[in-house]
């Protein structure tokens, strides 16, 4: 859960010292485009050691990829009637074992995921659900962003909780709106760990409030 913090203390302090690159969202339609060798391997690796987070179970999730710390993906997965927030972690980061970021080449197969479950309740997991749809489906989040990001996190945003419902989009860095996506992300994430359930209920309000919802 420190980890999760420090990262989140990092986020804030992008947005506040980075004030251009909040100012509006850029999503991207789908999952992002791969067409390098190297990303098209790394992408492998990622879904391989977090396979657990493209189970068919899992009907909300947020991808985020980190360019100096461990990989890691939250979100909720469904079982009938019963939900449980996830998150999956990396136990180092995989792009640096791949020999990707100039260190030496290892075998990404040595890294193993660090995975954390806890049942949230379906009037919980809903909410969290319109928040995603709310920000996924409204076309003025969507855009080319013409700045050059180094060392930003990436997002990948996933949403299938009502039947025949299937939302993908992408993003490097993030606005306002995929900021509160992300705030939640990380509660949910920390829920999973065993924080307290109205930390993410807070968080989820917040959100709520902040998006119009």
């Amino acid at each position: 859960m420190l980890d999760r913090l420090l990262i989140a203390v990092a986020l804030l302090l992008f947005v506040k010292t980075q004030t251009k690159a909040g100012e509006k969202d850029y999503l991207q339609r789908g999952e992002e485009k791969l067409n390098d060798k190297i990303e098209i391997k790394y992408d492998r690796a990622v879904r391989d050691v977090l396979s657990r987070a493209w189970r068919t179970d899992v009907v909300l999730r947020m991808v985020d990829i980190p360019p100096f710390q461990p990989e890691w993906v939250t979100g909720i997965t469904r079982s009938g009637d019963h939900y449980h927030a996830f998150e999956v972690t990396a136990s180092k980061h995989i792009w640096s074992v791949l020999g990707f970021g100039g260190g030496r080449k290892g075998d990404y197969h040595s890294i193993h995921p660090i995975i954390h479950e806890r049942a949230i309740s379906p009037s919980l997991a809903a909410r969290i659900s319109a928040l995603w749809r709310r920000v996924l489906k409204d076309s003025r989040n969507y855009g080319t962003d013409t700045a050059m990001y180094l060392d930003t996190d990436q997002f990948t945003y996933y949403l299938s909780f009502m039947p025949r419902e299937r939302l993908t989009a992408n993003t490097t860095g993030w606005g306002p709106k995929t900021e509160q996506l992300n705030n939640v992300a990380f509660a949910l994430a920390n829920h999973a760990e065993g924080a307290p359930e109205e930390e993410l209920v807070k968080a989820v309000t917040k959100a709520e409030r902040k998006l119009g919802i």
